[in-house]
């Protein structure tokens, strides 16, 4: 891994975005962090040099919200995700990343484009269902063991159920540690995390700490309603940009 001028300025804020996303602040910008990572070096050694530094913050960011977080959504959702992350070990390899990304962005375009558009001045909070929360969860597992980028699939369930943001941001915090965890394995029978990369996961992992320490800060100055507002534009925004960039 060359230290150079493209590796500060595709690296570290693809990691610090990651930290950021541990706080529930802009989780669908880290779609792009992956992308900027594989300027300076293979996607296999992005995907390698991240996954260490997303369980080592999840460590971090459960600690922060241990008190915040939806236990029966997490029952519901957990097990699901497994079931994607079994799928995406057996079968990632059948898949371009470019593919997967365009189908995660034509969810979170659609998804987040039927929210502006028919946003009602009271925003009713939509029941839990089982059906919804497995398929989300399922998908969501499935993606983010293939490119890391299982949020998308996971606010498209959690959002609609307007939990106080401190509760959604624990809830998806105490998600992703337990889809991570699981990944790991995975990652190194497959051999994609090495002795090597892990290292490197450990030199880069303090950038992680200061995206959770921006990230936390700015929720808790935050107003509720807002912070869905700039959720919802964030999962449009990162979500118009996967289309563009497989269409071109």
């Amino acid at each position: 891994m060359e230290i150079n001028l493209l590796f500060f300025l595709c690296v570290v804020p693809a990691i610090i975005l990651y930290g950021i996303a541990k706080s529930g602040l802009g989780g669908s910008m880290t779609l792009i962090s992956i992308p900027l990572m594989t300027v300076v070096m293979p996607l296999g050694q992005a995907l390698a040099i991240v996954l260490p530094i997303l369980i080592l913050s999840d460590m971090v960011a459960v600690y922060k919200f241990r008190k915040n977080f939806d236990a029966e959504t997490l029952k519901l959702l957990v097990p699901s995700a497994a079931i994607g992350i079994f799928i995406g070990s057996t079968t990632f390899m059948y898949f371009s990343e470019s593919l997967l990304k365009f189908i995660i962005g034509l969810m979170g375009f659609l998804f987040a484009g039927h929210y502006f558009l028919f946003k009602a001045k009271v925003i009713i909070p939509l029941k839990k269902s089982y059906i919804k929360g497995g398929v989300c969860s399922v998908i969501s597992g499935f993606t983010s063991f293939c490119v890391h980028a299982g949020g998308t699939p996971l606010s498209v369930y959690l959002l609609p159920l307007r939990m106080k943001k401190e509760v959604y941001v624990g809830t998806r915090i105490i998600f992703f540690t337990c889809l991570n965890l699981m990944k790991f394995p995975f990652y190194i029978n497959l051999s994609i995390v090495t002795l090597e990369s892990f290292k490197q996961s450990l030199l880069l992992f303090p950038l992680a700490v200061i995206g959770i320490g921006i990230g936390y800060q700015i929720l808790k100055i935050i107003k509720e309603s807002i912070f869905y507002n700039i959720i919802y534009i964030l999962i449009l925004c990162s979500s118009t940009k996967l289309i563009f960039d497989f269409l071109k």
